[in-house]
């Protein structure tokens, strides 16, 4: 399986040895040794940092001074103070803040948060991913055309209505609500995207919206993080938020993300609303690099239904405030910003299926032994969103033929008397069969766990991947019978 540190190992920019151009032996002590250093309490790692650093160096020895083991070292040690933060207001990140209110938007006089803006201080260095549908909202359009340009100053986000599939007027209510923010914030309308989420079909309830613009730009707030963050949900149960801290080039930055999503969670692309802030300047190019990169395995690695927004967005910026210290090319100060980038991404990923409507399990489904990644993916993919597959998982039915037929029409070549199939720990199919052993009851107390994990080996090449996904329960039925109501 992939990990989310993995590209510290595979960056070729500042390593002279490429990891795959490294004796595999010297490449498994390096690779443990930087896990211990990241201290992020791998099940196999059981090294301190201080017994890690000299695991490193008696690597580094062992290698006669090969300068990549010298780099993942040094990238070793300013990754090993990396923390995670529980609360973001209680540790703002430096250049920006938040606001949000009640404005009725799904229906007229709630009492919820359903409208809210993030600011930079200063225009921020910003990035953006979105929804591959070809069928796209208006937020989504405008995001696009204002993003390119490589620098924001504020995102507009609201709940209850996605502004979606509503012709013309939906792009014009959109950049009149963000020019009613720009208005008031002082700012220029190309620096302001929106970010909606919501019932699709139905114009924006501008009359509700527009009064309070002015209100939101004043109440804006260094310590209201969670508010927004409220204000982005709809059928989720809770917010998702991170926050983490790190050292890159000689100086400590932070990077706090929020994420709504709990349905219309599948891959290619980001899978929900996201916003993403860091206390750090960084080059535009680098930062759009390090967004994709990010995406790819971790939010785009995530199911829960198989069905993509016209919405979905993950909006990075950085910098925000005129002092912010720039991360500059220091190529391990970069790997340190990937890697920060990839954490977080990964954990909102996490929550946002722990999250998933209905779900009472996460399940990770790792493909093996795939002809090249794009294949692993799909099987991958095919299994973890099979009704039948999902329904199984709900009743903690270890039905190995639903897997095994998923992977099947999968649409890649492999040998079905080849295969090896898990559940957790538990062999199930091997080389194809059937395994003589009391596997059922072994396999059900696998799944009577809240997460655990399926593994299938193709045996038809050395590729894999993973993509994590719930089961579909009878609530998951209910809440979507009701959404518009």
């Amino acid at each position: 399986m992939r990990m989310y540190w993995e590209p510290l190992l595979c960056e070729k920019e500042g390593f002279p040895v490429h990891p795959q151009e490294t004796p595999t032996l010297v490449r498994l002590l390096l690779v443990a040794g930087a896990m211990c250093l990241r201290g992020q309490g791998h099940s196999h790692c059981s090294l301190c940092p201080a017994e890690a650093r000299q695991f490193l160096q008696k690597s580094r020895d062992f290698v006669s001074g090969c300068y990549f083991a010298e780099s993942l070292l040094q990238l070793g040690f300013a990754m090993k103070n990396q923390s995670s933060i529980e609360n973001p207001e209680a540790q703002p990140i430096k250049g920006f803040r938040f606001s949000a209110l009640a404005a009725g938007i799904k229906k007229l006089g709630t009492t919820r948060l359903d409208l809210g803006l993030i600011t930079a201080d200063t225009p921020a260095t910003s990035a953006a991913v979105t929804t591959t549908n070809l069928v796209f909202a208006a937020p989504v359009a405008l995001t696009r055309r204002r993003v390119s340009k490589g620098l924001l100053q504020g995102v507009l986000v609201n709940s209850g209505n996605a502004n979606a599939y509503t012709g013309p007027r939906g792009l014009q209510d959109a950049e009149v609500l963000t020019a009613a923010v720009a208005k008031s914030y002082g700012t220029d309308p190309e620096l302001i995207v929106p970010m909606s989420t919501g019932v699709i079909g139905n114009p924006l309830p501008l009359d509700r919206m527009l009064p309070r613009v002015p209100q939101l730009v004043e109440s804006l707030d260094r310590g209201a993080f969670m508010d927004v963050a409220h204000a982005i949900m709809t059928t989720d149960t809770k917010p998702k938020t991170v926050l983490r801290e790190a050292e890159a080039g000689g100086s400590r930055f932070r990077m706090a993300g929020m994420a709504k999503g709990a349905g219309m969670i599948a891959p290619n692309m980001a899978t929900m609303l996201s916003v993403i802030l860091a206390d750090v300047r960084v080059d535009p190019g680098f930062l759009k690099e390090a967004l994709t990169e990010a995406v790819a395995d971790t939010f785009n690695a995530a199911t829960i239904d198989g069905d993509m927004s016209t919405n979905d967005t993950v909006i990075i910026m950085a910098g925000g405030h005129p002092a912010a210290v720039g991360l500059g090319s220091d190529p391990i100060a970069k790997s340190v910003f990937k890697s920060v980038l990839r954490d977080v991404c990964m954990d909102l990923a996490r929550q946002i299926v722990m999250d998933g409507e209905g779900a009472t399990k996460v399940v990770e489904v790792v493909v093996k032994g795939a002809p090249d990644r794009g294949s692993a993916v799909r099987v991958a993919r095919t299994i973890a969103e099979s009704p039948l597959v999902k329904t199984a998982f709900h009743g903690e039915d270890p039905n190995w033929g639903r897997i095994i037929c998923a992977a099947g029409r999968a649409g890649v070549a492999f040998d079905p008397d080849n295969a090896d199939l898990l559940i957790g720990d538990v062999p199930i199919v091997v080389e194809g069969r059937l395994v003589n052993q009391d596997w059922e009851s072994a396999a059900h107390k696998v799944m009577l766990a809240r997460e655990f994990r399926v593994s299938l080996d193709l045996k038809a090449g050395t590729e894999e991947a993973s993509i994590l996904t719930t089961d579909m329960s009878e609530e998951y039925v209910s809440i979507n019978a009701d959404y518009r109501s």
